[in-house]
């Protein structure tokens, strides 16, 4: 047990059962699996009364649909997951970025909250996120899907590359 729920998977296991994922969620489902819609609906149960013309359109009707379900299981499996390997209960460390920048727990928060505002909006923009467009739109030769992965690609390089240089010192 612990194989499959506290070590790392090796990549080519994950590939496999999302490879196996995505006509599943087609063939029961009759849809991509969406996580940036999933966190739509707890912005959706935050804020009911938004006019945002796209929290309510028709994937938001539902806010407690089975994608709310999933990005919950996401968050309760990830907690599970460290504790069952024996991290602590709460941690403020992010690996490499917080051991190399040792900077005081705001300025992290408002780090990840900056990145995380800017993600969802990239997914808005990009209308998908990066696994709806990378996994689900490429399976199903969407030519704006293989447009946004190589854009996601290109500028995820690029940041990272900025974030060495400019927060880490050097490349």
């Amino acid at each position: 047990m612990k194989y499959l729920f506290v070590d790392l998977w090796p990549w080519w296991l994950g590939g496999i059962a999302i490879g196996v994922l995505v006509p599943l969620m087609y063939y029961f489902l009759n849809t991509a699996l969406g996580v940036s819609t999933g966190y739509g609906n707890f912005v959706k149960i935050i804020m009911p009364a938004s006019k945002l013309r796209w929290l309510n359109s028709n994937p938001y009707k539902n806010k407690y649909n089975w994608r709310f379900v999933f990005i919950l299981g996401m968050i309760v499996g990830g907690f599970l997951s460290a504790r069952s390997s024996g991290m602590p209960w709460l941690s403020d460390s992010m690996g490499i970025f917080t051991d190399t920048l040792k900077w005081s727990l705001v300025p992290n928060i408002l780090w990840f909250f900056a990145g995380g505002t800017l993600l969802g909006l990239g997914a808005r923009l990009a209308n998908g996120c990066t696994s709806g467009h990378s996994i689900h739109g490429l399976a199903t030769l969407q030519k704006s899907s293989l447009v946004a992965t190589v854009f996601f690609l290109i500028f995820g390089v690029l940041t990272t590359y900025w974030i060495r240089v400019f927060l880490f010192g050097g490349a």
